[in-house]
């Protein structure tokens, strides 16, 4: 009879920083292919344009970089976010706590790429949404769409100059989809 040791969340961020890209998928780790094109391109156009509302706004921050965010536990889950944003009332100014994130953000954004098919970037938004993130969006380059996931809600597909608002998390910020795309 074979035993398998799941690694806890604790283990994999004492040795993430060594692995390259991955995430801890229920207690083991899962490589991921290295962004490239429009899956390196695209979340930054979004972080300019989502941070700068943040800025303006003074009413939160957005988060890149792959972010750590504890979404499971026994056997735990780190999924790494390509981008997300954190209100200050959920997330208190100047607050930036150690190690993999355990507060769920108002949004988490993933971005379709190499490596990542709709079934995994599925079953993420499930999880992110059942650990209480708000607003979860798919953005797909191929098809120049963001479809956006809530709670016990159908998602909804936006493209081309349909304008993306969400008055509930993101107060005044409004934005044609087109612009995630366009150099």
């Amino acid at each position: 009879m074979s035993t398998e040791t799941l690694m806890t969340a604790a283990e994999f961020e004492r040795i993430a920083d060594q692995l390259g890209p991955c995430e801890l998928v229920r207690g083991e780790v899962v490589k991921l292919s290295p962004g490239a094109g429009p899956h390196s391109s695209v979340p930054g156009k979004i972080v300019a344009i989502l941070g700068a509302w943040a800025l303006q706004s003074k009413a939160g921050r957005v988060w890149t970089n792959e972010t750590g965010l504890l979404v499971e536990q026994q056997p735990d889950t780190v999924r790494a976010v390509d981008a997300l944003y954190y209100s200050y009332q959920r997330l208190a100014r100047g607050t930036y706590p150690r190690g993999f994130q355990t507060t769920p953000p108002e949004l988490a954004i993933q971005v379709v790429g190499r490596g990542r098919g709709w079934t995994d970037l599925l079953r993420k938004t499930s999880e992110y949404l059942a650990m209480g993130v708000d607003r979860v969006w798919i953005v797909d380059p191929a098809s120049r769409a963001v479809h956006v996931f809530r709670p016990d809600s159908e998602p909804v597909i936006m493209a081309g100059q349909d304008v993306l608002t969400d008055e509930m998390i993101l107060p005044g910020f409004s934005c044609s989809i087109v612009e995630f795309f366009t150099d």
